[in-house]
């Protein structure tokens, strides 16, 4: 192949390379025109925060933030002034409607001076529903709206479960396995809702209002559980997370298995988020403890997976949110390294700013009637207000690139290709001493023979030792025409012709007395 057509061949591989890239990168979503960024607003110092919403809870017309962790409660107001906050230990809390005003107030389920015991916080107003329960450390509570009417269910660290009137008059016990209660949520069966309970253990069960078993199942041991009518039939799903990876979706009716998964690695999380913006199917996320995100949807009853993704640690938090008001929400997923990362409807992933220590709870909610983000990390609550920006074009801009870049490559090809090839260095035999001719001579003659013993091996044949003795010929003709320019004598040395036999002068190419060949 011509020296001066393989750096275009080499140009047009490297040109197809990038291209292929370029096209990979423009039409894969890999480069979008999407991307999404969080200026903060306000913050305060929160140690942990273990639950946290935007909502009204002091009785006006605005919301305010809540936010609780292992020893205190507070309320914030839409500028992070503090409306409310009170010490407890080992509080867990629940949001619900207590007093029949249709709007939320706060129950909280903490160890007091009379044993464990029930407050409730009406607009800022605290009063002690219930003390000297029959019941362990708190580990959840809930609201559920049962037939007859609300009641609120307790779950402590040793499985035990018990339920009170809202009143605070207690009205029936039940034991979920010997470990922390990890899940209470309302699970609807014919319309009809009713109470899913989880251990840490892996037992699951679904109880009636007055605390009767519907149904009860042993799985892996469970870090979370939730309940979800992901069709609309009355009938809703459990999904519970195992500590070992087991992923797994029972019908509430009566326990059967729907779906069931290994995800590799612990499930941390599981949260609803309406990704696709579509009214008839559901959707929710997944987060693991190594760091893994999955999206599923439910649609007719069939559960799919959609996409995968990854954090950097632990899956602490997940969240839905519509940032750029489109009508499909945005998974706001937080990890215990303190990234914040905002995956879209098809998977594809924007970071926010990092955090300094991990992520405990994301919300959404309005705040002075801006629409904020508001984040907790182990050291702070940060109120946000996230933007989206989309730049249009920037998707067709890695093409542009590569059509740059392998112009760049056909130049620098070209300037290859036009390089004169460097001339073949020749020995110069022009004012040398009778004494280096000499040695010259010696030399030549040396590879002549060494030529011939190559050829006579078979290690050098054809065109290839033809071209090599030519040319040593050549500068032993040379050699000896500086021989006599210098006046120097020399000695003729002869060769035998290998047909007849006749004595020749080394270097003739044709025996002059038979005529044969000597070299090509």
């Amino acid at each position: 192949m011509s020296r001066k057509v393989i750096p275009f061949v080499v140009a047009f591989v490297l040109v197809c390379l990038v291209m292929a890239v370029a096209a990979l990168f423009s039409f894969s979503g890999l480069a979008k025109a999407e991307k999404f960024g969080a200026d903060q607003v306000w913050s305060q110092s929160y140690d942990t925060a273990e639950s946290m919403k935007v909502i009204n809870l002091m009785g006006d017309d605005n919301d305010e933030l809540f936010i609780q962790n292992a020893q205190n409660v507070t309320i914030f107001d839409g500028g992070g002034n503090v409306l409310f906050t009170k010490d407890y230990q080992s509080p867990k809390t629940t949001l619900g409607d207590v007093n029949g005003d249709n709007r939320e107030d706060l129950v909280v389920f903490y160890l007091g001076d009379l044993g464990y015991s029930v407050d409730t916080i009406i607009d800022g107003q605290v009063s002690t529903l219930a003390q000297s329960l029959t019941v362990g450390l708190p580990a959840r509570v809930a609201i559920l709206r049962f037939p007859s009417g609300p009641q609120i269910v307790l779950g402590d660290s040793g499985g035990g479960l018990q339920a009170l009137s809202l009143s605070g008059q207690p009205l029936w016990n039940y034991s979920v396995g010997g470990e922390e209660i990890r899940g209470l949520d309302d699970a609807r069966i014919n319309g009809q809702v009713h109470l899913a309970a989880a251990s840490h253990d892996g037992s699951v069960v679904v109880l009636d209002e007055d605390g009767q078993k519907v149904w009860e199942t042993d799985q892996e041991s469970l870090r979370r559980m939730r309940a979800f009518d992901f069709n609309s039939d009355g009938n809703s799903e459990i999904l519970t997370g195992g500590e070992f990876g087991a992923f797994v979706a029972l019908s509430a009716v009566d326990g059967s298995q729907i779906y069931s998964q290994g995800m590799g690695q612990a499930v941390s999380e599981i949260r609803e988020v309406e990704l696709n913006g579509e009214p008839s199917s559901r959707e929710f996320v997944v987060g693991g403890k190594d760091g893994g995100v999955w999206a599923f949807s439910i649609n007719g009853g069939a559960v799919n997976q959609m996409w995968t993704g990854s954090l950097s640690d632990k899956v602490t938090e997940i969240s839905g949110i519509d940032v750029d008001g489109n009508g499909a929400e945005e998974a706001v997923i937080g990890d215990d390294s303190g990234t914040v990362a905002v995956f879209t409807g098809d998977g594809s992933r924007n970071n926010l700013e990092n955090h300094s220590t991990g992520i405990t709870r994301i919300d959404v909610g309005r705040l002075n009637g801006e629409r904020y983000v508001v984040i907790a990390d182990y050291s702070e609550v940060q109120v946000n207000k996230v933007n989206f920006n989309s730049i249009p074009g920037f998707q067709y801009t890695p093409l542009v690139v590569g059509v740059i870049v392998s112009a760049f490559i056909l130049i620098i090809a070209a300037i290859l290709a036009s390089i004169p090839k460097k001339p073949e260095l020749k020995v110069s035999f022009q004012d040398k001493s009778k004494e280096s001719l000499e040695a010259e001579r010696r030399m030549l003659k040396e590879s002549i023979a060494d030529v011939e013993r190559l050829r006579k091996s078979g290690e050098v044949t054809g065109d290839a030792y033809l071209a090599r003795l030519k040319r040593l010929r050549g500068d032993l003709a040379d050699n000896e025409t500086a021989f006599k320019t210098a006046g120097f004598p020399i000695k003729v040395e002869t060769i035998q012709c290998p047909n007849c036999g006749g004595t020749l002068e080394l270097g003739m190419d044709k025996c002059e007395y038979c005529g044969q060949v000597l070299l090509s």
